[in-house]
């Protein structure tokens, strides 16, 4: 039974995002990714030409802006996360969990 709750209370945290729009989120809420993806994200940001601010692993609204306007350049859906699409576009040959076949 604990099992079962756990597990819909995770179900529910995941479906959130896309129940409320992502855009009402605050960035630190819908980017459930480590750190260093984030980092690698920020680096691939600046070099791209999009200021995410510190390059620090931590996804803050320079972050947040950065890849607003990378996923507007490149005609990719303006999430503002680090969704599947973005990080494609974003991190050419890396693949995370997920994301393979």
């Amino acid at each position: 039974m604990t099992t079962r709750v756990v597990a819909l209370g995770l179900s529910l945290l995941l479906a959130l995002p896309m129940v409320l729009g992502a855009a009402e989120l605050p960035a630190a809420v819908d980017q459930l990714m480590a750190r260093d993806m984030i980092q690698l994200a920020e680096e691939q940001l600046r070099v791209a030409g999009f200021d995410p601010g510190r390059v620090d692993g931590i996804f803050d609204e320079r972050t947040e802006v950065a890849l607003l306007a990378y996923q507007e350049k490149y005609g990719l859906l303006r999430t503002g996360m680090l969704d599947e699409a973005t990080r494609r576009a974003l991190l050419p040959g890396l693949e995370t969990e997920g994301d393979e076949g």
